[in-house]
């Protein structure tokens, strides 16, 4: 099995089994590109290429009347009569959570303990003070000052139990012994706010849609972590998508499948540093379709430092939905320092967050509610510290249920991908992991009888290639039932039955993200894996030079190690398409090959996997390029102008550790 071997091989294994097999080394290598005259393009990246998702830039070709041999065959893939014989083009990985190349990597973590001191409660319009030492205090309102930054109102002195009509305050309290403390607090002031219904319709299926998200989350990492989270889903009858998958890279390409049903670059430009970005308002955004159906909505994340529509876009000049707390982090990340101190007084933040999705249920019972809820604090940097979230998510979720909210919502439990760099995704079923992340859906008891067709589709679905795509197109779906949505992009509703023959390209995912199992290990000596590789940094080079900034002080990489490489190898439903009944897939033949590389650069020590096709002897490099170990502050010097560029950069004036 190609995949046990790659897994239970080390790093240093891989790269002294690369070393010893080599006919030759990278500077042969180079040598040898330079006798062929190999011609090196410029990356086309252009918006339009992008958006057709398949579009890639060609960095390397090899002129047809020099071709050696060597380089112009693939190795052969397919023999007559072999190959997957199962209909579906995608088979989804049936990954082992407690697989050994994962596990050595797993430890138990402690759950956080915030010692400090509660000195008052903020609740439907009243400021209570808790601590008997507190004698007086005083509060000024946090305002939204754009999405990056946050104001103080006027200091209000406040008595016990006085009315508070605002929804997000700084309290200043003083003790008996002449000390002031202080803490951020947000209740739901429910009185402040008053809606349009004018052009409220109906949604065809009267259900609160709660979405709650955790950063790189994989399915398999909630087996192991948040064990008491899957059993009580699974107890309340809840669905597990297996070939779940994600769209791109990081969590804002996930988000925004969701929540607008395109691509970021379907949108107009918004990344920042691009030339006329400007914010996300005018995206394709769910909510306003929510709201003219009568729905409350609502967005949090706690991940202030790298909000998923504000670390590489420009963020909302407004906000975006009813609820959205954001001014309300930012000022907890300004006082505690967070992520590194991820104590408020005596509460973690994910136990504050989720107290906020507890608020938003019990203020508006009667309220048809869509809600978004994002975690990333715990989670985002490490493998084994999403554990700390199981305790307060637990609590909300048997909150909801005892409160009846779970008799009339549609859950969403997910995570944006799985865990993007260090050892642990430096693994074979590591890389896979990034690729399926958690993704359950839970429905009252009434919907799974009252609607049976749907739930017979959602259970055929579960072990069905999924994307992002296909849960905005679901949200869709439940406004107009029985009508099915239009007008989608892409992607469809999971109330219907997807396709079991569906491929990566028809649920959204680009070649390099795709999870199907069509890839079989390939000797790293093969010209192509040489040559992919160097197209791959070539590709990375290009791009650092596009802009004045990263030209200047960005330095050049260059190949150091090739970890392993794998080649696609099309099932036969896929062969069936492209050869004559009976054919075979030979050396030569008109076809192309597609790699996936893992390789090292110098001198950032960057870990990269990459997707190359070569095809009538051009190496054609995906515009999607991981870096999957952790690159810290490498890129300082051009990370708040380009953060597109973070993950390739290493400033020429770096001086820590590589």
């Amino acid at each position: 099995n190609s995949v046990t071997h790659e897994e239970g091989r080390t790093d240093g294994q891989k790269r002294r089994s690369l070393r010893a097999v080599l006919p030759f080394n990278i500077s042969d290598i180079k040598a040898i590109l330079k006798k062929q005259k190999a011609k090196i393009q410029e990356p086309v990246t252009t918006r339009s290429d992008i958006r057709k998702a398949t579009a890639t830039p060609t960095l390397f070709e090899t002129p047809d009347s020099e071709s050696n041999s060597s380089m112009a065959e693939c190795p052969s893939v397919i023999e007559e009569g072999s190959g997957n014989k199962d209909p579906r083009i995608c088979l989804i990985p049936e990954l082992d959570p407690f697989h050994p190349s994962i596990m050595q990597y797993i430890r138990d973590t402690k759950d956080p303990d915030c010692r400090g001191t509660t000195y008052g409660k903020l609740s439907n319009g009243t400021l209570k003070f808790v601590d008997p030492n507190v004698i007086s205090a005083s509060y000024s309102p946090i305002l939204r000052k754009g999405d990056f930054s946050y104001t103080l109102g006027p200091k209000v002195p406040v008595k016990p139990k006085s009315p508070i009509t605002d929804e997000m305050i700084e309290v200043s309290f003083r003790l008996k012994n002449g000390q002031i403390k202080k803490d951020s607090l947000i209740q739901i002031a429910t009185e402040n706010r008053k809606y349009d219904t004018k052009y409220s319709k109906k949604p065809g299926i009267p259900l609160n849609i709660l979405v709650l998200g955790i950063d790189s989350l994989s399915y398999a990492n909630a087996i192991r972590k948040l064990p008491e989270v899957v059993k009580f889903l699974k107890q309340n009858n809840a669905l597990f998508f297996s070939g779940h998958t994600i769209v791109g890279d990081g969590t804002t390409p996930q988000l925004t499948a969701m929540l607008t049903g395109k691509y970021i670059e379907e949108q107009y430009e918004a990344r920042t540093g691009m030339p006329g970005a400007k914010p996300v308002d005018g995206w394709t955004w769910i909510f306003k379709q929510l709201k003219e159906h009568g729905y409350l909505t609502g967005i949090s994340e706690d991940g202030i430092w790298n909000g998923p529509f504000q670390y590489r876009l420009m963020g909302f000049k407004n906000p975006p939905t009813d609820l959205y707390p954001r001014p309300f982090f930012l000022a907890i990340a300004k006082r505690t320092k967070y992520p590194s101190d991820r104590c408020v007084n005596n509460r973690n933040v994910p136990e504050i967050h989720f107290d906020y999705v507890r608020a938003v249920f019990n203020s508006y019972p009667k309220k048809l509610k869509f809600f978004v809820s994002f975690n990333a604090g715990y989670s985002h940097h490490e493998i084994n510290e999403v554990k700390k979230n199981q305790v307060p998510l637990m609590a909300l979720l048997k909150d909801l249920k005892s409160n009846g909210h779970l008799d009339n919502t549609l859950v969403i439990l997910f995570g944006d991908h799985g865990l993007r760099y260090g050892k642990v995704r430096a693994q074979v079923q590591g890389k896979l992991e990034e690729r399926l992340p958690l993704f359950a859906i839970l429905t009252p008891p009434w919907f799974q009888s009252k609607y049976p067709n749907i739930m017979e589709n959602l259970k055929r679905n579960r072990g069905r290639l999924t994307s992002w795509f296909d849960v905005y197109a679901t949200f869709r779906h439940v406004l107009s039932y029985p009508d099915p949505p239009t007008g989608l992009t892409r992607g469809q509703s999971l109330f219907s039955e997807v396709p079991k023959t569906r491929s990566c390209k028809e649920a959204g995912t680009a070649e390099h993200w795709c999870p199907c199992l069509q890839w079989v290990t390939v000797d790293a000596r093969h010209p192509h894996i040489q040559n992919a590789a160097l197209a791959a940094i070539e590709y990375i080079n290009n791009l650092l030079s596009k802009d004045n900034t990263s030209l200047h002080n960005c330095t050049s990489l260059t190949l150091k190690d090739i970890n392993f490489a794998q080649l696609e190898r099309p099932n036969q439903a896929v062969v069936n398409t492209y050869l004559k009944k009976g054919a075979t897939f030979k050396q030569g033949e008109e076809y192309f090959c597609r790699y996936r590389l893992q390789f090292v650069t110098s001198p950032n020590e960057g870990l990269f996997e990459a997707t190359v096709k070569y095809h009538k002897k051009r190496f054609v490099v995906g515009t999607s390029i991981s870096r999957i170990n952790k690159y810290g502050d490498q890129p300082a010097c051009v990370a708040a102008k380009l953060p597109h560029v973070r993950k390739y950069c290493l400033c020429k004036d770096y001086t820590g550790l590589l």
